[in-house]
């Protein structure tokens, strides 16, 4: 698999403050349940993010992992659900199912799969540990910058939701499912001081390598967390004032 993936991510969990997966810790209480989400979009010279010869810019992809005690022992790996949304696709030339496949086999299938490394997302995978499912879901990424001209100042909103149908009552309305909903803005220390403080960043923590960070990733101040996937053992949970993170990210590798 040949790959070059850019764009913004947005981490949140249940943790408090700065989660402590981040510098190889164990996570608050014991355990951590979360999610990730990626947004692919070209690169500062234009490059569209590919997998192969398809380009999924404007595609997006969320896992929701939960684990106990330190991510990298091996005695407890993580359980992980992958979503999938190319609504926004900008490659019209590619079919839905063309788009969510590629994105499906390199975010929920495990390398070893493949016979080999599949460069930096082998390094993501071993993290995700066991991927129980990979589906289609809505999944939105709103930004409210405030009149900043940073982009990472302002606070967001993450919403993931997947539509059903009956099929014993097929002209029913279909009912929308809401999976996760997340609120949250940059983390600041003495606001009501300086407002204008700039938010605390974090460089070269196991983000710089599971996230391929491309440059200091910012701090997020959590506000509200849902999270409903009851394909996850604990895969629900409702809290306020956790943890977060921001950022941009890499992810190339090239042709055998």
């Amino acid at each position: 698999m040949e790959y070059t993936l850019t764009g913004d991510f947005l981490e949140a969990c249940d943790c408090t403050v700065i989660c402590p997966c981040w510098v190889d810790d164990d996570p608050v209480e014991g355990h951590c349940t979360g999610f990730v989400l990626w947004e692919f979009t070209q690169d500062g010279q234009g490059t569209e993010s590919r997998i192969d010869d398809l380009v999924v810019t404007g595609c997006k992809v969320v896992s929701v992992a939960i684990h106990s005690g330190n991510r990298r022992d091996s005695a407890a790996p993580a359980t992980s659900m992958i979503y999938i949304d190319v609504s926004e696709r900008t490659n019209q030339e590619a079919t839905e199912d063309q788009l969510i496949q590629a994105l499906r086999g390199a975010f929920a299938e495990h390398p070893t799969k493949k016979g080999g490394g599949i460069g930096p997302l082998a390094e993501l995978a071993e993290m995700s540990g066991t991927v129980v499912g990979a589906e289609s879901a809505r999944i939105s990424f709103e930004l409210d910058k405030n009149d900043h001209a940073d982009k990472n100042e302002g606070s967001w909103t993450a919403t993931v939701t997947r539509t059903r149908t009956n099929p014993e009552e097929p002209e029913a309305k279909p009912t929308e499912d809401r999976l996760i909903h997340a609120t949250g803005q940059p983390e600041r220390f003495d606001v009501a001081e300086d407002a204008k403080r700039q938010p605390l960043e974090l460089s070269n923590t196991a983000l710089s390598y599971e996230l391929q960070a491309q440059n200091p990733v910012t701090a997020q101040a959590g506000e509200k967390l849902i999270i409903n996937v009851g394909a996850l053992p604990g895969g629900n949970i409702h809290v306020k004032d956790r943890s977060g993170m921001r950022g941009t990210f890499r992810y190339h590798h090239p042709a055998a």
